[in-house]
């Protein structure tokens, strides 16, 4: 491997006592770990909260089903509306239906398990308030094991933002009409840090990237940090002489005589080529800053005047100066995409 990435089992402990902390003991921790737990690594993430947490929540039937193969035994929602063809497989393994769309009444089997899913106001999955008579009738026609209903916050993100009152209104006009026996939540990452006391908890939660480390807006939160460390090696040092240009379109000039690092890191491995001359990494003690184009292979680091031995240790995404916010910070983006970029061929070690 050129690569390996550390993942720090106990800083995602951490960030889940920081969600307790906001929700007190009577809410359910619903944990996302759609997308292989945001880069992390699903099943090892999965094991390890396992009895920590009552729930777990993935994006698609396959990753619910691969959690249940690895032997996960606690309940799984799935957010995604099931796939045509596969409505069997929830109820074959315990798993919990989103129902997000009115077709989907009809197509899952008698007794399978279902959290009703509204639109409150991202429009993105989900039925619209308009819906709710026709969704009671097929509610009360369907023998479906009704357990749950939900939605989703799209501004959450930003404290006192006046969609998610919004939102929130017009979810609880919804809620007010179905049994009160359904588990009810609304709270992702940042209605649990920002809204934890607007009346969005309800019944459970879903910490989705905050468990990684990661404040899900531009508001920091303290008591999270960064599960992930990413380090590879320098494979070659070269001498450069002033003038020297590097990379794929000659896009960096050595300033003066000194030396490069080359380390098999690139945009294969899930660095970014638009970091290109834009970040660091850290070797020793010392910052050293990237420069020329990124490769899909490697990535070159400019190290002065001193000649670093080949095979030396390198740093390239860690808490702080170097985290996955940073770098989402340099392209206009969040750390959702940094971390869920990182490609499954770099080596995850759990610690």
């Amino acid at each position: 491997m050129s690569s390996t990435l550390y993942v720090h089992l106990s800083k995602i402990g951490s960030n889940l006592e920081a969600v307790n902390d906001r929700i007190g003991k009577k809410v359910q921790r619903m944990a996302v770990v759609k997308d292989e737990a945001y880069g992390h690594g699903a099943l090892s993430v999965a094991d390890y909260l396992k009895d920590r947490v009552e729930w777990f929540c993935t994006a698609s039937l396959d990753e619910a089903i691969r959690l249940r193969e690895h032997g996960v035994k606690n309940p799984i929602l799935v957010f995604e509306i099931p796939p045509i063809g596969k409505e069997s497989l929830y109820k074959k393994h315990n798993i919990t239906a989103s129902i997000s769309d009115l077709s989907v009444f009809e197509r899952l089997e008698i007794g399978t398990k279902a959290h009703i899913h509204f639109d409150t106001g991202m429009f993105r999955l989900g039925m619209l308030p308009e819906d709710v008579s026709e969704v009671i009738q097929k509610v009360n026609i369907t023998e479906l094991d009704y357990t749950g209903i939900y939605t989703h916050f799209a501004n959450s993100d930003v404290k006192d933002h006046p969609r998610v009152t919004k939102q929130l209104d017009i979810f609880n006009d919804i809620r007010a009409q179905f049994s009160t026996e359904l588990m009810t939540h609304t709270a992702n990452s940042g209605a649990i840090f920002y809204y934890h006391d607007k009346g969005v908890l309800f019944d459970a939660v879903r910490p989705g990237v905050c468990l990684y480390g990661y404040a899900p807006g531009e508001v920091e939160i303290p008591d999270l940090e960064p599960a992930i460390e990413w380090k590879s090696n320098l494979v070659q040092v070269k001498k450069l002489k002033k003038g020297d240009l590097v990379g794929y379109g000659s896009r960096w000039e050595a300033p003066e005589a000194g030396y490069l690092g080359v380390i098999p890191v690139g945009y294969g491995d899930g660095v970014f080529r638009n970091l290109s001359n834009a970040f660091q990494v850290k070797i020793g003690n010392e910052l050293y800053p990237q420069v020329g184009t990124i490769s899909m292979d490697y990535l070159t680091v400019y190290l002065g005047r001193e000649e670093i031995p080949q095979g030396k240790e390198v740093t390239i995404l860690k808490n702080g100066m170097l985290s996955a916010k940073e770098w989402a910070k340099k392209m206009g983006t969040i750390p959702y995409e940094i971390t869920t970029a990182i490609s499954p061929k770099v080596k995850r070690m759990y610690l």
